[in-house]
């Protein structure tokens, strides 16, 4: 018969070593979170202010965003119906509202209506600093002018708010940025490094403004030391099951191309079809093109998920520390949210279609443009080459809009002490806040500025919950006393680390 002793002893030869291998494992798994977390925490980067933290006073403040909110410095598609005497207007309001500044640095119009301010530095051997903002705002939906509380050029103060279109994007950040410099100039404040405003009129329409600033520079043959732009926010709530406050700084944003598909065909009477017709063949590749997403890469974000990790839920703790392992989960959870699958691979977005005359005739002529955001990492040409692979059809022509296509910006180092000091203030400001370097989905004014700097920053120090998220270039755009008290607190200090020399 069977010896039972000698089973139980040959399932354990089998048990025993699993056993080992699992706690093995879970050691392993555990040392890694650890190690994450403890590797994420921030190091505060000493700074001694000579200044005190000046009285603010909110509503002098919320009254001159108001100001400039009530002046519609719209950018429209269509150039023709830009009111650029509005431009103008807010220039004027600029000059009055900040005499101390207006009489000490030096400004400059670029391209028409863009401005650049110099603050001249006591050091001209170090590189200028440069913080950035636009002018202009989107225009509204006529349609929704019902739905909002506050008319959206109405700069209305009201229940803690100041309304209107730009309050977020991004008259906030302009207004909070010439508060800061007028208030230092009040204080006495001198520069070591030259410190430069740059405030474009047109970023709202991917402009000339920005790019005309950045060759007025070069041409100067400056360099610049670092850069901040509008950007991300502090976010509350925003990030499911984050604790506190967490802070996505930008230090690249994605690429930008739109491609134009073109079908021709004999065209005819709808009665006598051909087997396909210019927008079917077109519609086909459209399809082909959503069906074949570019590959989804967690090597883009892993520096976010490792800045965040000690405000993320302990199971994302586990799975960031271990993509090893996890990875194919994490790829899989990410990639089935729009917002976040953005973040981990190039898009694909048909955006326009046009085809056909009318009902019974067949169209001799259609065309698409889709439009591509690239990831740091991919590159113009080789998005244009995968479209034409996974097409695969000679019928379709397909070309760049030329001035709709740049490469994903360069990645800023975050081990230097212009990313160091924005992160330091964050902290001075804001209490429970993890802090990490992000990519910037959308586009800005910033990427233009790394033809003269290699520190170039994307972020706007306020405090936003998810139902605000709704609101930039929404409804109800609005921004909170509180808020525009905090970002011009952020820049009174920021603007004295940058240009203090020590970097």
């Amino acid at each position: 018969g069977k010896n039972p002793a000698a089973g139980h002893e040959v399932r354990m030869q089998f048990f025993l070593p699993l056993v080992f291998l699992i706690l093995v494992l879970a050691a392993v798994i555990a040392a890694r979170t650890f190690l994450l977390i403890r590797s994420a925490g921030h190091k505060p980067l000493p700074f001694q202010s000579k200044l005190p933290d000046p009285p603010l006073d909110r509503q002098k403040i919320a009254e001159h965003l108001s100001a400039a909110i009530q002046i519609e410095t719209v950018s429209h598609e269509d150039p023709a119906k830009n009111r650029t005497e509005n431009f103008d207007r807010l220039h004027d309001l600029l000059q009055r509202t900040y005499p101390r500044l207006h009489g000490s640095l030096s400004r400059e119009i670029v391209q028409g209506f863009s401005l650049l301010y110099t603050w001249q530095g006591s050091d001209p051997a170090l590189e200028p600093v440069v913080f950035m903002a636009h002018q202009d705002v989107v225009p509204i939906d006529e349609h929704t002018l019902e739905q909002w509380t506050h008319p959206p050029f109405s700069g209305r103060i009201a229940d803690g708010f100041i309304w209107g279109r730009g309050s977020l994007d991004i008259k906030n950040q302009l207004i909070a940025v010439m508060e800061a410099v007028e208030l230092l100039l009040e204080q006495g404040y001198q520069p070591v490094r030259t410190v430069l405003l740059s405030f474009s009129h047109d970023e709202e329409v991917l402009g000339h403004g920005a790019p005309a600033i950045v060759r007025h520079l070069k041409e100067k043959g400056i360099s610049v030391h670092a850069v901040l732009d509008e950007g991300n926010a502090v976010l509350d709530g925003v990030l499911p099951g984050f604790k506190g406050h967490t802070a996505p700084i930008g230090v690249a944003e994605k690429g930008y191309l739109s491609l134009k598909l073109t079908v021709e065909a004999s065209g005819g009477h709808s009665s006598t079809p051909a087997a396909e017709t210019a927008i079917g063949v077109l519609a086909r590749a459209i399809d082909r093109l959503q069906s074949h997403p570019f590959p989804y890469r967690l090597n883009t974000v892993y520096p976010m998920f490792k800045g965040l990790s000690p405000a993320a839920p302990r199971l994302l703790q586990v799975a960031f520390a271990n993509l090893w392992l996890f990875g194919g989960l994490v790829r899989r959870q990410l990639a089935a949210q729009a917002e976040t699958a953005a973040a981990i691979h190039t898009t694909t977005a048909p955006t326009l279609f046009h085809g056909g005359v009318k009902d019974n005739v067949l169209p001799t002529h259609a065309e698409a443009v889709v439009n591509f955001r690239l990831l740091p990492g991919d590159s113009v040409a080789e998005v244009t080459e995968q479209v034409q692979s996974v097409i695969n059809d000679s019928r379709v022509r397909i070309e760049p809009l030329p001035e709709y296509a740049w490469e994903p910006s360069p990645v800023s180092p975050t081990d230097t002490p212009a990313y160091q000091h924005i992160v330091s203030v964050l902290n001075e400001l804001f209490t429970d806040i993890a802090c990490a370097p992000s990519n910037m989905l959308g586009a800005t004014d910033a990427r233009n500025y790394h033809a003269i700097s290699s520190r170039v920053y994307r972020f706007s120090p306020l405090l936003l919950h998810k139902k605000d998220l709704e609101r930039i270039h929404g409804i109800n755009e609005r921004i909170s006393l509180e808020n525009m008290h905090k970002m011009v607190s952020f820049f009174h200090r920021l603007i004295q680390r940058w240009s203090s020399g020590e970097m």
